[in-house]
């Protein structure tokens, strides 16, 4: 549970760097009723591509290899991020492949592979929680506040540009506390994809993207043979200490 915690607070944490960054500018996508329906209308366009598929550099941490794929479709509103890690530690060989779907207002998370010193450890349970309330908050930062009043608060600073996985892209810097203005994320974007990104000494960076490809839906669905569990991931952060109070 905590891992699933991790991997989602992070992928909200880039998506609101990414509005951030991408305040200024609104595409005609955004602005337009748009063809898709019920959940897509609370969710505007995240990419300014309709489909793709960024494949990312393997970063090695502590002896830990992981390498991660994007696959997005509707302009970003339905994605699949697989993260497949390798390690080998004080004799423990594992090979692990986690796969997180965000379509609409929910995200779901589960093992696609799960092999320790040999045994199939994978388990069949997917975590799906309900982020309606976390994209109304960054729809909010995005929307209801003014675009440059938040650059200022952020210290967004655009750096030129930079040539990441072929194509040329956005530099910019934020801060991540907005009275500790030295205390920086750092990335490129293009076409509000985050191609690369790095804070905390840790860098993401993409080796390919390919634009408008064609994603199989079968990447957006979880695998027959797995239970789907319902979380709420704000009382899953407030604690077992906080569960049982409003």
């Amino acid at each position: 549970m905590k891992s699933t915690l991790k991997r989602t607070a992070a992928l909200l944490f880039l998506s609101t760097l990414t509005i951030v960054s991408g305040c200024s500018k609104k595409t005609d996508s955004e602005k337009t009723g748009s063809s898709t329906e019920s959940s897509v209308s609370s969710t505007p366009n995240r990419y300014e591509l309709q489909s793709g598929i960024v494949y990312y550099e393997p970063m090695v941490i502590m002896g830990i290899k992981s390498v991660s794929t994007l696959y997005f479709d509707d302009y970003g509103r339905r994605e699949s991020r697989e993260t497949v890690t390798d390690s080998n530690i004080m004799g423990m060989k594992s090979h692990e492949k986690k796969v997180d779907i965000t379509d609409g207002d929910y995200m779901i998370s589960y093992e696609l592979e799960k092999i320790v010193n040999g045994k199939d450890e994978t388990s069949k349970v997917a975590t799906k929680t309900d982020l309606k309330k976390f994209r109304e908050m960054a729809m909010q930062m995005g929307k209801g506040l003014d675009p440059e009043q938040m650059k200022k608060d952020f210290d967004y600073r655009e750096e030129g540009s930079e040539v990441v996985a072929g194509v040329t892209g956005v530099k910019y810097s934020v801060a991540l506390n907005k009275d500790k203005k030295e205390q920086r994320a750092y990335g490129v974007l293009y076409k509000k994809i985050a191609l690369k990104t790095e804070m905390g000494g840790i860098m993401i960076k993409a080796a390919k993207i390919e634009e408008n490809a064609s994603v199989p839906a079968s990447k957006f669905e979880v695998p027959a043979g797995y239970t789907i569990k319902e979380i709420d991931l704000q009382k899953e952060m407030a604690g077992p200490g906080k569960s049982g109070k409003e």
